[in-house]
């Protein structure tokens, strides 16, 4: 329960003053402790998502996706990418098919999708982490950007307002946010750059893929919103004050992930 006095603003600081440092730690420490992060996240992560979805047998789905996602990180974890993925499409296409049979229409269109909106980011947090040599610090960019794209959307959209994005899906998402947004993240990615990573890449292509991240984490936010407003649910859960659930917190990265993962593959970032 959220403290008196406290303001959304206030709980906010005081979640991520707590939160970010454990985060920050995994990514430091990798190997073992980053995967722990993970499995613990994903474990939270699998259960918001079951008890929002799904109206029937939902300790059953609770129980069957969270162990088939923490088996997929596993075989992230050792290394065996193919079957990473693979095993995530054959828990969707087992879910599907048993929500399908149930004739539970609002589950077979959206909450069989659970297994990839979770798992895959979380195949492409592992595989960023192992990244010879720049694995922790392209991680901890990764980071970093999300919450730059948070912090720069939340100040610019409250401070300047305007006209809305979506107000059907997300109301209080502003254009003026989304712009603050993205100059905080390619702000924070040139710094990253610099700091951290020192990659053979001129600065004003770096702020470009900071600013496009944004963008990505920003359809990461909408996509929860839409989620949230299918299944009409207000948070994911109530466990992060301030933020609401893991799901709340984490929808810029669980996008932001995949879209770097494919950025290192292709061009080497």
């Amino acid at each position: 329960m959220s403290k008196p006095g406290l303001s959304s603003l206030q709980l906010r600081i005081l979640s991520a003053s707590v939160l970010a440092p454990i985060a920050v730690a995994a990514v430091y420490f990798g190997g073992i402790y980053f995967t722990l992060f993970l499995g613990i996240a994903a474990s939270v992560m699998s259960f918001e998502w079951c008890r929002a979805s799904f109206k029937k047998n939902v300790s059953s789905y609770i129980a069957l996706i969270t162990i088939w996602i923490l088996l997929t990180l596993y075989l992230a974890h050792e290394g065996f990418v193919l079957e990473a993925f693979l095993s995530l499409l054959i828990c969707t296409v087992g879910v599907l098919s048993l929500t399908w049979f149930q004739k539970e229409e609002r589950e077979w269109r959206g909450a069989f999708l659970g297994p990839v909106y979770v798992g895959i980011p979380i195949i492409s947090l592992v595989y960023l982490r192992a990244v010879p040599e720049e694995g922790a610090a392209l991680t901890a960019s990764l980071f970093f950007i999300v919450w730059a794209t948070d912090t720069g959307a939340y100040f610019a959209g409250r401070s300047i307002g305007g006209p809305k994005i979506a107000p059907s899906i997300s109301p209080n998402k502003t254009w003026a946010g989304l712009i603050g947004g993205m100059l905080a993240a390619a702000l924070v990615a040139v710094l990253s750059v610099h700091y951290l990573l020192n990659p053979e890449l001129p600065l004003i292509l770096v702020a470009i893929i900071g600013a496009f991240l944004a963008i990505v984490a920003q359809i990461g936010d909408f996509a929860e919103s839409g989620w949230k407003r299918y299944f009409g649910i207000k948070d994911a859960s109530n466990i992060i004050p301030g933020h609401g659930g893991v799901l709340d917190r984490l929808d810029g990265v669980l996008f932001v992930a995949p879209a770097l993962y494919l950025l290192n593959i292709l061009v080497g970032i």
